[in-house]
Order: structure tokens, then sequence, then C-alpha cells
């Protein structure tokens, strides 16, 4: 007969294999769909725009957003995307890579960490919980720069977690160092696992006494962040510095001091109460583990009296990087992502007390059979023509395809559910699954029709003139990714008054050989004082955009608006690339 020693080996071995069926179920449900849509608004077409630009215009250092500096991010992510488009030629799938490829380095490295803390089993519920979690597939499904930076946090992390728990292992609190200097120049928040060495002096690591490690060991490792940081800041700095070019030193003073501590102090962006993540996007994006994390209350509470660091130390991280993100004004529900694979490590141990109670199986399995039975009467309702919901969508290109869709993906969650009644953590697994698969090959595809700009680019090309160039006034990023034409904007921060002008001047300096047209944002014009492109002066185009878009020449504009001999802002992509070998690049 095997002993306990074999018996333990054959079971880490089993819950190891069963980790890596779902790392791959998880990858096909992160993949379903890649590369069948665009970018999407507010964030994805800029980055895909400054990646595609990178390739080709060769200008690859700084990201530019159609010919004007990008100041607002480190260039990391954007590097990224840009590799796997000169790697594919395919923008649609190349702007996606990096989220999704991150995001299973992170499912791994959950998996990894709690089989170090505790054991294959445990390891294996940590990124089960990770996996079926509403907000991390759906960061890894897009083309933002959280998922990369949940990344690297999670590395940092993880290499803290090695030392201080498994430890001591000096390699790897460098190592976490470094990586959260790779994180801070993804998004400048890299240096959040720093936290948790708040929690060492009231939980001291249980070899600390006995090897507490010489002062210059522990101050050593802000070095290795330096170092990481130094990868991107000594170049930069050394560039904008010899260019003497002040765009580019007004570039170095708003990434290094605007868009770090002035962003987070006083932000002026996506302003929300103190109490938004913990009312709005924990409850709901964060579940299953936010349910869990209620019925999980005893067993942490035991956790606690014992001195359970293996469960102290991730549950304390998380509540700082809440308490951190809190502080701020400036709030966005992905801001937290980086602290749910924690949470899951903090999960694992007490996922089998949590569902001893009745209420928490109940939920499991009540919501998603909820959310199911909710798109399928919402499809039925489209598919009637029920007139509140084509109310609901008046503004918007809705087909026939949408209200099937809703009400085929809301039938096939009420049959999983069903069938794993009887396993609520499998039930939830079961309807995020058939969600994320549902949405990556039928939802997504549907939506897109209405969110890419393609259709409108093709709409205008029936009355703007393959010669023609393009000026945009108030643009948006998925605009000038699909325009065939030489494209032209006043600057993304230009008052609007102030591009008004700029685009009056341009028109009037159009070459003899080329005609230009405008494209004016509506809603932005109609707010001016004294307006000079007006809705009755603009051309028609067939497309529902029209009447968000005016598109005019210079015929359009107002007898009593003229162009001056001011020096207005103008960019295009056009000017990078005539630019390439005048500087140091």
């Amino acid at each position: 007969m095997p002993n306990a020693h074999q018996h333990k080996l054959a079971e880490n071995r089993n819950w190891q294999r069963a980790f890596w069926w779902l790392f791959g179920l998880t990858a096909l449900a992160i993949a379903a769909g890649m590369g069948w849509r665009d970018p999407w608004p507010p964030d994805e077409p800029r980055f895909a725009l400054m990646a595609r630009d990178m390739v080709e215009t060769g200008q690859w250092f700084f990201p530019f957003r159609g010919g004007e500096i990008y100041p607002d991010k480190p260039p990391l992510v954007m590097w990224a995307m840009a590799f796997f488009y000169w790697l594919t030629g395919n923008l649609k799938l190349a702007f996606l890579l990096p989220s999704a490829l991150a995001s299973l380095g992170t499912l791994w490295l959950t998996f990894d960490l709690g089989k170090r803390l505790w054991n294959a089993r445990t390891g294996f519920w940590a990124a089960f919980l990770l996996a079926v979690t509403l907000q991390f597939v759906l960061q890894a499904k897009s083309g933002q720069l959280d998922a990369p930076v949940a990344f690297f946090v999670m590395l940092g992390f993880y290499g803290l977690m090695r030392h201080m728990l498994v430890g001591p292992q000096w390699r790897w609190y460098y190592l976490a160092w470094f990586f959260m200097g790779l994180g801070i120049i993804t998004k400048g928040v890299g240096f959040l696992p720093a936290l948790v060495l708040l929690v060492t002096p009231f939980f001291r690591p249980d070899w600390l006494s006995k090897q507490p490690g010489r002062w210059w060991q522990w101050a050593a490792g802000p070095f290795f962040l330096l170092l990481a940081v130094s990868l991107w800041l000594i170049p930069m700095l050394g560039l904008v510095q010899h260019s003497h070019n002040p765009d580019w030193l007004a570039y170095r003073d708003n990434i290094l001091f605007k868009q770090t501590v002035d962003r987070y102090a006083r932000s002026w962006g996506h302003i929300q109460p103190w109490w938004y993540f913990l009312v709005s996007v924990i409850p709901v994006f964060w579940l299953p583990q936010s349910l869990l994390a209620l019925a999980s209350a005893d067993g942490w509470k035991q956790a606690f009296s014992m001195r359970e660091k293996r469960i102290i130390y991730p549950l304390l991280w998380v509540g700082l990087v809440i308490l951190f993100f809190s502080l701020s004004k400036g709030k966005r529900a992905e801001y937290l992502l980086p602290a749910l694979p924690a949470l899951a490590l903090a999960l694992a141990p007490c996922v089998d007390t949590a569902l001893q109670k009745r209420w928490a199986r109940w939920s499991l399995w009540e919501i998603p059979l909820t959310v199911s039975l909710f798109l399928a009467a919402v499809g039925v309702a489209g598919l009637l023509s029920v007139e509140k919901i084509q109310q609901v969508v008046a503004e918007y290109p809705v087909t026939p395809d949408l209200w099937w869709w809703l009400l085929v993906t809301g039938v096939a969650g009420v049959v999983v559910t069903v069938i794993l009644r009887h396993k609520p953590l499998l039930s939830w697994a079961g309807f995020t699954f058939t969600l994320w698969f549902s949405l990556g090959f039928g939802g997504w595809p549907i939506v897109d029709k209405a969110m890419s700009t393609a259709p409108m680019m093709h709409a205008l090309q029936q009355v703007v003139p393959p010669q023609a160039e393009l000026g945009i006034v108030r643009f948006r990023e998925k605009l000038l990714l699909h325009a065939p034409w030489p494209v032209t904007h006043f600057g993304y921060h230009t008052p609007t008054e102030i591009q008004q002008q700029a685009a009056i001047n341009w028109l009037y300096g159009a070459p003899a050989n080329r005609p230009r047209y405008v494209l004016v944002n509506s809603h932005y014009l109609k707010a001016l004082d004294a307006p000079c492109f007006l809705a009755a002066n603009a051309i028609p185009y067939p497309h529902w955009a029209a009447k968000k878009w005016w598109l005019f020449d210079r015929n359009g504009i107002a007898p009593a608006c003229a162009p001056d001999t001011q020096k207005l802002p103008a960019f295009s992509r056009q000017d990078l690339t005539a630019a390439k070998n005048k500087t140091p690049l």
C-alpha cells in the first residue's frame, strides 16, 4: 500500500493537472473572439493608435497620438502592442495580446504562490477563484494597461511573499522590487506590493528573529526598483534634454509629476466619493470573491487569532490597496484589479468553510440563474419590439442579431446553472465561461458594428474624394484608426474655440490639388458662443454618425468667420514621419 507521502504526491499531481485544465480553459475564454473586433473607446483606440504609429512612422521611443506627443502614460504597453503589430500585421489581434498574456501569467503566479504557501489544492482554488472573477477576465479581454500592470504588481507581490513567508529568499526580494519598477513604467502604480511591508511590524515573519539580515540587504530593494525604472527613464531624459524641443520638455514634466503625484493628490477626472469601490465596484465586479469574502469572515477571524500570516498578509494588503485608491478623488473600477489575486489567495484556504453556509451556496447559484433569465427576457422583448426596449436602443443601430444573441446566451446560462445546481462554485464557473465564450464569438462582434468607425469611414468615402485630406475638430482616436485619408487634428486638449479657428485656417490653406474636409463633433460645437460651422452647412453622408460628426468643406464656413495668421496647433502623422530623421530616436 502506498504510504502517506506517496499519497500526498499523487494528490498534488492531480491538483496540478486540474490547474492546467483550468489554465487552458481560461486561455480559450480570453482568446474567444480575439481579432474579431476593433479597439473600443475610451482607452483602447488610443493605445492601439499609438502602437500602430510607432511601427508605421518609426517613432518608437515616445508615444504619439496622431502626431501629438502623448504624456499621460509610460510607453511599455504601447511597445508591447507595437511589437505584436509588427509581428502579426494585425492590429485587432495585437492590441489585445499584452493583456491576454499578462493575465495568464497572473493566473499561473497565483496558483504557484498558493501551492508554495499551502499546497497544490489551495493553489488550484486560488487560481480558480481568480479565473471566474468577472473583472479578471473582463480586463484580460481588453486592450488597456490594467492587466499588464496587474501582472507586474503580482510579480512584485509574489516575490515579497516568497521572501517573507517562505524565505528568507533575498533573490526574490530584489526581483520583487525590480518588477515593481517595471510596473511603474507600465502605469505608475507598480509600487503597490511595497505596501505589504507595512504589515511586517505587526506580523513579523517567522524567520526574521533568527535571520534578520543586515540593514543594507533590506535597504537595497528600492535600488532595484530604480534600476528597472531607469531602463526607460534615463534614455527618456537624455533624449528630451538633447532635443531642446519644448513639447518634449513638457512631456517630461507632465509624465514625471502631473500624471503621478499630482494626479493622485488632485485628480481632475473620474471623480468619485471615497466609498465608490466598496459600493459600486467590489460587490459586482469582484463576484464571486466578494460574496465568498462575506462567507469567509469567521475563517479570517480565526486566522488572525492564530496569527496565520499566509492569510493575514494577502488580506491586509488587499485592504491597503483599496484604502490607497479610495483616498484619491479619481477612481475607476479597473484600478483595483491588482488586488484580486491576493484576495483569491486569502480566500482559497477558507473555501470549504465558506461553502458550508447555505446562503453562500444559494447565492452562487441564484445570481447567475437570475442574470441568465434576465438576458433571455431582454432578448425576447427585443425580438417582440417591446416599446420600452426600443426606446432604450433608439439611438443605436441595433439589429435582430443582438436580440437573438441575448436570448441564446440567456438560455445557455439557464441550462448550465440548472445542470450544475448542486455544485455552486462549478455552477458559477459554468455560467461565467459560457458568458465569455458567448461574448467573444457572438456579442462583441455584434456590438462592434456600432462601436467601430470603419463603416462610418466607408460612408464618408462616398462624398470625400480619395485625394483629399481630412481634419477633425475634437477628435477621437478611433476616427484616426480607420480614416483612409491623411488626417490632421488640432490638439487633444486644445480648447474648442481655438480648434475651430485652427480648422478654418487649415481649410483655407489647402493645396490646389488636394481638397480638404473637416469633421466636427457637434456636441462641442453647439456649446460654442459663436460657432463657425452650422448643421445647415454640413455635407450629408449615409451613416447614423452624421448626426454627431458633421462634415464640412471650405464652403461650410459661416460668412462672419475668416482665417487669420495665428500659429495654431495642428498635428498629423505625416508631420511625425517627416520629422523622424531630425530627432534622435
